[in-house]
């Protein structure tokens, strides 16, 4: 049996919610992250705030309600295109985006720990899933300019047709590409995802 990779933290790079509920049903998400629960497609746009370090992220001024649910409104980030789903209630006895500052605390305080995590020298594995192989090198090349961390590994997810998990070519020994089948429903494969996920562990500290 092969050793799992260890790490000393996991974080969600998103795409959508997929990640963070799958590491969390692998026991990988010791600890929440602020790509968690966004749904932030655009790779272009995502590498812009990794790049400022989150200087402009969701701030109230960009925010823009475009639907809602039962419970939740649906909100863009008109600066970067990213789409909130579950953050903002939907309660009619309040206005709008009433729990704004509430929000806003919660992701500052996953933004410090990402950014804290991300400048030191922890053994870290980032995972995200990506539409397309190339946008692979465009994070990775954004993630080692902007943070000094020199125990990041990557792991980025396509979703395919292929009944099998799929080994793609990496262009570094600290980025891995793997194709895995689609699921049924938002969460995924959770099969392939625990095959997938097997492969890691975390250290036993904080």
């Amino acid at each position: 049996m092969t050793t799992p990779m260890e790490f000393d933290a996991v974080f969600s790079l998103g795409h959508n919610c997929q990640v963070a509920a799958q590491l969390r049903r692998n026991n990988l998400r010791r600890m929440a992250g602020p790509w968690d629960w966004f749904n932030f497609a655009s790779t272009r746009e995502f590498c812009k705030v990794i790049h400022q370090q989150f200087s402009e992220f969701m701030l109230r001024e960009n925010l823009d309600i475009y639907g809602k649910s039962v419970n939740c409104y649906y909100v863009r980030d008109k600066r970067s295109s990213c789409l909130s789903f579950h953050d903002f209630r939907n309660d009619p006895k309040e206005q709008p985006l009433y729990d704004y500052p509430a929000f806003r605390e919660r992701l500052d305080r996953r933004i410090e720990r990402f950014n804290r995590c991300l400048n030191s020298d922890r053994k870290t594995l980032l995972v995200r899933i990506i539409p397309h192989k190339k946008d692979a090198e465009t994070i990775e090349q954004v993630i080692r300019e902007t943070y000094a961390n020199p125990n990041v590994t990557l792991l980025f997810v396509l979703i395919g047709d292929h009944e099998q998990i799929v080994n793609l070519p990496s262009f570094s020994d600290r980025v891995l590409i793997k194709q895995i089948p689609k699921g049924a429903t938002w969460e995924g494969n959770s099969d392939a995802w625990k095959t997938l996920l097997g492969g890691f562990s975390l250290t036993t500290g904080e």
